[in-house]
């Protein structure tokens, strides 16, 4: 690739791809209130858990926890990597594009992207273990008691994390993540020096219900 999108680039793509004419046009959407609905094109389902929010311009299935823009939409769908989903997305719009040829700003995106990805993948993870996993049996009492309801819960993409210090170390080794940039990316804390001069990183939110939020690409 010869550089990366400049920030101008991309941002006159995706004002140009409505969320909502771009996935419809990859399956049925059904208004449901001011959002939109669907069964879901990543996983099994018998009812729409699928939800496309035209205010905010961001999707998210609340089966599956899938979710994100229009251009992860098209990433994810199509199976194709961010720059293929940004070329698909401006020749819809017929928007030439652009690249940043400075190489502080192409690390700089880059990083960027990496960080978001992993975002949004302990995002799910810990979706996944609030919802589903003995480890977030603590976080769901506290919410219970606090009168959260499972909608809140799917809605606000409320997560717990394992009351394990080297859960989220453990599982971004498995997803192959380079854990200085997980340390960046504020999931863990800064490595630790113990005996034999060995290092390990601490997860930073253990024991904790979590709050995501959605900022966007």
């Amino acid at each position: 690739m010869a550089g990366f999108f400049s920030p101008a680039t991309l941002e006159h793509v995706r004002s140009a791809s409505d969320i909502v004419d771009v996935i419809g046009s990859y399956l049925p959407l059904k208004r449901a209130g001011a959002n939109f609905v669907a069964l879901c094109p990543f996983h099994k389902e018998k009812s729409p858990s699928f939800n496309v929010n035209p205010h905010k311009q961001i999707f998210h299935c609340f089966g599956c926890h899938k979710g994100g823009n229009v251009f992860t939409f098209v990433k994810e769908y199509e199976n194709i990597g961010f720059v293929d989903a940004v070329r698909r997305l401006a020749e819809r719009a017929k928007i030439p594009l652009e690249f940043d040829q400075n190489p502080a700003e192409q690390q700089s995106r880059h990083l960027k992207d990496q960080l978001l990805d992993i975002h949004e993948k302990i995002t799910q993870r810990w979706q996944n273990c609030l919802l589903n996993e003995a480890a977030g049996q603590v976080a769901r009492d506290y919410l219970a008691k606090r009168g959260v309801s499972a909608e809140a819960i799917k809605l606000f993409r409320l997560g717990a994390a394992p009351d394990a210090w080297d859960d989220t170390v453990n599982w971004a080794k498995s997803k192959g993540h380079d854990l200085a940039t997980v340390v960046s990316s504020g999931a863990a804390l800064q490595p630790v020096i113990k005996r034999r001069d060995t290092k390990s990183h601490a997860v930073q939110h253990e024991s904790h219900a979590i709050f995501m939020s959605e900022s966007g690409e």
